[in-house]
């Protein structure tokens, strides 16, 4: 059975980055090479905020996510409100609300 969770950072020019587990824990590193690419000829990566499943294996420097995959339920894409100061962006629900959500980085 896969883990599933929320990619809480990801860095594209590292390679790497952390899952943050839907059970609760501590969160979970990845490394580019435990990416499954879901597009044919290009490099596997995450974004942040991304839902992924994915299996625990174990890398030379300890335990990381492996064998992750994009979930088929993705978490809801954040809008900037350009207009807003630079600490506060916009759910999709808020902008359409018109009403303002505090960045918790």
């Amino acid at each position: 059975m896969m883990a599933t969770g929320t990619v809480h950072t990801w860095s594209q020019g590292r390679g790497s980055g952390w899952i943050k587990p839907d059970g609760g824990g501590s969160r979970i590193y990845v490394h580019k090479s435990g990416v499954t690419s879901t597009e044919p000829g290009r490099a596997p990566r995450l974004e942040t905020g991304q839902r992924v499943e994915y299996q625990i294996g174990q890398r030379p420097g300890g335990s990381a996510a492996i064998g992750v995959i994009p979930s088929s339920t993705e978490a809801p894409v954040r809008q900037v409100d350009e207009t807003a100061s630079a600490d506060v962006a916009r759910t999709p629900a808020a902008a359409e609300a018109d009403e303002p959500v505090a960045e918790n980085g």
